[in-house]
Protein backbone atom coordinates (compact mmCIF):
# COMPACT_ATOMS: atom_id res chain seq x y z
CA UNK A 1 0.00 0.00 0.00
CA UNK A 2 2.74 2.19 0.61
CA UNK A 3 4.46 1.55 -2.49
CA UNK A 4 1.19 2.19 -4.28
CA UNK A 5 0.69 5.64 -2.41
CA UNK A 6 4.26 6.89 -3.64
CA UNK A 7 3.76 6.25 -7.25
CA UNK A 8 0.31 7.69 -6.76
CA UNK A 9 1.85 10.99 -5.77
CA UNK A 10 4.57 10.41 -7.88
CA UNK A 11 2.37 10.28 -10.74
CA UNK A 12 0.46 13.61 -9.83
CA UNK A 13 3.94 15.44 -9.29
CA UNK A 14 4.94 14.43 -12.58
CA UNK A 15 1.06 15.57 -14.32
CA UNK A 16 1.24 18.87 -12.56
CA UNK A 17 4.88 19.65 -13.97
CA UNK A 18 3.38 18.54 -17.52
CA UNK A 19 0.62 20.49 -17.17
CA UNK A 20 2.19 23.63 -16.04
CA UNK A 21 4.93 23.09 -19.15
CA UNK A 22 2.00 22.79 -21.45
CA UNK A 23 0.31 25.81 -20.00
CA UNK A 24 3.77 27.96 -20.48
CA UNK A 25 4.30 25.81 -24.08
CA UNK A 26 1.21 27.44 -24.94
CA UNK A 27 1.71 30.91 -23.68
CA UNK A 28 4.98 31.19 -25.33
CA UNK A 29 3.64 29.82 -28.93
CA UNK A 30 0.92 32.73 -28.24
CA UNK A 31 3.09 35.68 -27.47
CA UNK A 32 5.59 33.92 -30.43
CA UNK A 33 2.94 34.73 -32.96
CA UNK A 34 1.98 38.16 -32.11
CA UNK A 35 5.62 39.08 -31.96
CA UNK A 36 6.30 37.61 -35.39
CA UNK A 37 3.43 39.56 -36.63
CA UNK A 38 3.90 43.06 -35.23
CA UNK A 39 7.33 42.49 -36.56
CA UNK A 40 5.85 41.93 -40.10
CA UNK A 41 3.93 45.29 -39.62
CA UNK A 42 7.03 46.82 -38.24
CA UNK A 43 9.08 45.84 -41.22
CA UNK A 44 6.59 47.11 -43.72
CA UNK A 45 5.32 50.00 -41.98
CA UNK A 46 8.92 51.29 -41.97
CA UNK A 47 9.75 50.42 -46.02
CA UNK A 48 6.27 50.93 -47.54
CA UNK A 49 7.43 54.57 -49.41
CA UNK A 50 10.90 52.94 -50.21
CA UNK A 51 8.95 50.22 -52.15
CA UNK A 52 6.90 50.80 -55.16
CA UNK A 53 4.65 49.49 -57.70
CA UNK A 54 5.87 49.57 -61.43
CA UNK A 55 3.59 49.04 -64.54
CA UNK A 56 5.27 50.09 -68.06
CA UNK A 57 3.90 50.58 -71.19
CA UNK A 58 4.54 50.51 -75.18
CA UNK A 59 1.02 50.39 -77.70
CA UNK A 60 0.30 47.33 -79.56
CA UNK A 61 2.62 45.70 -77.15
CA UNK A 62 1.11 45.58 -73.81
CA UNK A 63 2.11 46.24 -69.93
CA UNK A 64 4.38 44.71 -67.48
CA UNK A 65 4.22 45.26 -63.76
CA UNK A 66 6.76 44.95 -61.22
CA UNK A 67 8.05 46.44 -57.97
CA UNK A 68 11.40 48.65 -57.80
CA UNK A 69 13.46 49.58 -54.84
CA UNK A 70 14.03 53.85 -53.93
CA UNK A 71 18.07 53.52 -53.14
CA UNK A 72 18.76 57.28 -52.87
CA UNK A 73 17.16 60.33 -51.94
CA UNK A 74 16.77 62.06 -55.75
CA UNK A 75 14.04 59.51 -56.71
CA UNK A 76 16.54 56.29 -58.05
CA UNK A 77 14.94 53.07 -58.10
CA UNK A 78 16.68 49.55 -58.28
CA UNK A 79 14.36 46.70 -60.49
CA UNK A 80 14.31 43.54 -62.40
CA UNK A 81 15.31 43.81 -66.28
CA UNK A 82 12.53 41.55 -67.19
CA UNK A 83 10.33 44.26 -66.01
CA UNK A 84 11.34 46.89 -67.76
CA UNK A 85 12.35 45.56 -70.96
CA UNK A 86 10.77 42.72 -73.05
CA UNK A 87 11.71 40.42 -75.51
CA UNK A 88 10.86 40.36 -79.62
CA UNK A 89 12.13 38.45 -82.24
CA UNK A 90 15.38 37.43 -80.18
CA UNK A 91 15.68 41.51 -79.39
CA UNK A 92 15.36 43.42 -76.08
CA UNK A 93 13.59 45.93 -76.55
CA UNK A 94 12.21 48.58 -73.86
CA UNK A 95 8.83 50.05 -73.34
CA UNK A 96 7.70 53.71 -74.26
CA UNK A 97 6.36 54.50 -70.67
CA UNK A 98 7.60 53.64 -67.49
CA UNK A 99 5.01 54.66 -64.22
CA UNK A 100 5.23 54.32 -60.55
CA UNK A 101 2.85 53.95 -57.88
CA UNK A 102 3.51 54.49 -53.78
CA UNK A 103 1.34 52.33 -51.71
CA UNK A 104 -0.10 55.03 -50.06
CA UNK A 105 -1.20 57.03 -53.54
CA UNK A 106 -4.03 56.38 -56.14
CA UNK A 107 -2.27 58.01 -58.65
CA UNK A 108 0.97 57.14 -61.04
CA UNK A 109 4.74 59.32 -60.96
CA UNK A 110 6.30 59.39 -64.48
CA UNK A 111 9.85 57.69 -64.63
CA UNK A 112 12.46 57.58 -67.08
CA UNK A 113 14.39 54.31 -67.45
CA UNK A 114 18.26 55.53 -67.06
CA UNK A 115 19.91 52.00 -67.63
CA UNK A 116 19.65 48.35 -67.83
CA UNK A 117 21.42 44.75 -68.15
CA UNK A 118 19.79 41.65 -69.36
CA UNK A 119 22.38 38.90 -68.26
CA UNK A 120 22.33 40.74 -64.32
CA UNK A 121 18.70 41.14 -64.45
CA UNK A 122 18.91 44.70 -62.94
CA UNK A 123 17.79 48.15 -64.45
CA UNK A 124 17.18 51.56 -62.70
CA UNK A 125 14.54 53.73 -62.95
CA UNK A 126 14.36 57.70 -62.10
CA UNK A 127 10.96 58.92 -60.94
CA UNK A 128 10.66 62.06 -62.54
CA UNK A 129 9.01 64.29 -59.75
CA UNK A 130 11.50 66.44 -57.90
CA UNK A 131 8.99 67.54 -55.55
CA UNK A 132 8.41 64.63 -53.72
CA UNK A 133 10.88 63.94 -50.40
CA UNK A 134 12.13 60.81 -50.90
CA UNK A 135 12.53 57.65 -48.36
CA UNK A 136 16.08 55.40 -49.41
CA UNK A 137 15.83 51.83 -48.06
CA UNK A 138 18.58 51.37 -45.69
CA UNK A 139 21.30 48.23 -46.88
CA UNK A 140 22.44 45.40 -44.50
CA UNK A 141 25.85 45.19 -43.75
CA UNK A 142 25.07 42.09 -41.86
CA UNK A 143 25.94 38.60 -43.30
CA UNK A 144 22.75 36.49 -43.50
CA UNK A 145 22.85 32.69 -42.63
CA UNK A 146 20.92 29.07 -43.10
CA UNK A 147 16.87 29.59 -41.33
CA UNK A 148 17.33 33.07 -41.24
CA UNK A 149 13.65 35.25 -41.61
CA UNK A 150 13.26 37.10 -44.05
CA UNK A 151 10.81 39.63 -45.84
CA UNK A 152 9.59 40.31 -49.37
CA UNK A 153 8.05 43.87 -50.34
CA UNK A 154 6.44 43.97 -53.83
CA UNK A 155 3.72 44.19 -55.99
CA UNK A 156 2.21 40.70 -55.41
CA UNK A 157 0.10 39.73 -58.54
CA UNK A 158 -0.66 43.56 -59.04
CA UNK A 159 -3.03 43.94 -56.75
CA UNK A 160 -0.54 46.38 -54.84
CA UNK A 161 2.36 46.33 -52.32
CA UNK A 162 2.16 43.58 -49.81
CA UNK A 163 4.41 41.84 -47.61
CA UNK A 164 5.46 37.56 -46.97
CA UNK A 165 7.34 36.18 -44.55
CA UNK A 166 10.18 33.08 -45.12
CA UNK A 167 13.31 31.79 -44.35
CA UNK A 168 16.81 31.77 -45.90
CA UNK A 169 17.16 28.19 -47.23
CA UNK A 170 20.41 28.38 -49.05
CA UNK A 171 22.65 32.02 -48.30
CA UNK A 172 24.10 31.33 -51.68
CA UNK A 173 23.68 29.39 -54.58
CA UNK A 174 24.61 28.65 -58.04
CA UNK A 175 21.71 27.58 -60.54
CA UNK A 176 20.66 27.79 -63.91
CA UNK A 177 18.49 30.21 -65.27
CA UNK A 178 17.33 31.56 -68.50
CA UNK A 179 20.00 29.40 -69.93
CA UNK A 180 22.64 31.75 -67.72
CA UNK A 181 24.20 30.81 -64.38
CA UNK A 182 22.74 33.22 -61.50
CA UNK A 183 24.21 33.38 -57.96
CA UNK A 184 21.29 34.21 -55.90
CA UNK A 185 19.97 33.92 -52.35
CA UNK A 186 17.38 30.95 -52.08
CA UNK A 187 13.87 31.17 -49.66
CA UNK A 188 10.80 29.65 -49.19
CA UNK A 189 9.06 32.91 -49.21
CA UNK A 190 6.28 32.98 -51.17
CA UNK A 191 6.21 35.88 -53.98
CA UNK A 192 4.25 36.40 -57.42
CA UNK A 193 5.24 37.75 -60.93
CA UNK A 194 4.41 41.27 -59.75
CA UNK A 195 7.11 41.11 -57.25
CA UNK A 196 9.62 40.78 -59.10
CA UNK A 197 12.18 44.09 -58.18
CA UNK A 198 11.28 44.00 -55.38
CA UNK A 199 12.85 43.86 -51.76
CA UNK A 200 13.94 41.39 -50.09
CA UNK A 201 14.68 42.24 -46.13
CA UNK A 202 16.00 41.26 -42.89
CA UNK A 203 14.67 41.23 -39.52
CA UNK A 204 15.71 44.54 -39.14
CA UNK A 205 13.76 45.81 -42.28
CA UNK A 206 17.28 46.69 -44.39
CA UNK A 207 17.30 45.33 -47.96
CA UNK A 208 19.93 42.51 -48.86
CA UNK A 209 18.46 41.46 -52.31
CA UNK A 210 16.18 41.92 -54.57
CA UNK A 211 13.09 39.31 -55.32
CA UNK A 212 13.78 37.77 -59.42
CA UNK A 213 12.55 34.79 -59.88
CA UNK A 214 10.92 30.83 -59.55
CA UNK A 215 11.41 28.19 -61.62
CA UNK A 216 9.50 25.68 -62.93
CA UNK A 217 9.20 21.50 -63.04
CA UNK A 218 9.74 19.37 -66.24
CA UNK A 219 5.78 20.54 -67.31
CA UNK A 220 6.47 23.64 -66.83
CA UNK A 221 4.40 24.25 -63.78
CA UNK A 222 5.94 26.70 -60.77
CA UNK A 223 8.02 25.17 -58.29
CA UNK A 224 6.60 26.54 -55.33
CA UNK A 225 8.92 26.96 -52.17
CA UNK A 226 11.68 28.03 -54.10
CA UNK A 227 12.51 32.13 -54.41
CA UNK A 228 15.89 33.48 -55.75
CA UNK A 229 16.94 36.56 -55.04
CA UNK A 230 19.75 38.97 -56.48
CA UNK A 231 22.30 39.06 -53.24
CA UNK A 232 22.87 43.28 -52.28
CA UNK A 233 26.77 43.09 -53.15
CA UNK A 234 25.88 42.38 -56.96
CA UNK A 235 23.18 45.29 -56.65
CA UNK A 236 25.56 47.72 -55.63
CA UNK A 237 27.96 46.77 -57.78
CA UNK A 238 25.47 47.64 -60.76
CA UNK A 239 24.61 50.78 -58.91
CA UNK A 240 27.48 51.34 -58.89
CA UNK A 241 28.43 51.06 -62.56
CA UNK A 242 31.16 48.58 -61.40
CA UNK A 243 29.45 45.99 -63.42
Amino acid sequence: MKDNSIKIKIFMIISILNLILFIFLMIYLIFDKQNKTIKAKDIFNNNVNSIVEIKCKTDNVGESYGSGVIYDSNGYLITNCHVVAYNELNETKTFDNYEIRFVTKEDYQSATLVKYDKDLDLAILKINDESIKYSPIKFSSDKYSYGDIVYAIGNTSNYGIGISEGIISVPLVNIRYDNKSKEVIQSDINISNGNSGGGLLNEKGELIGITTFRTKDSSGKINYGFTYSIPLNIVKEYIEGKV
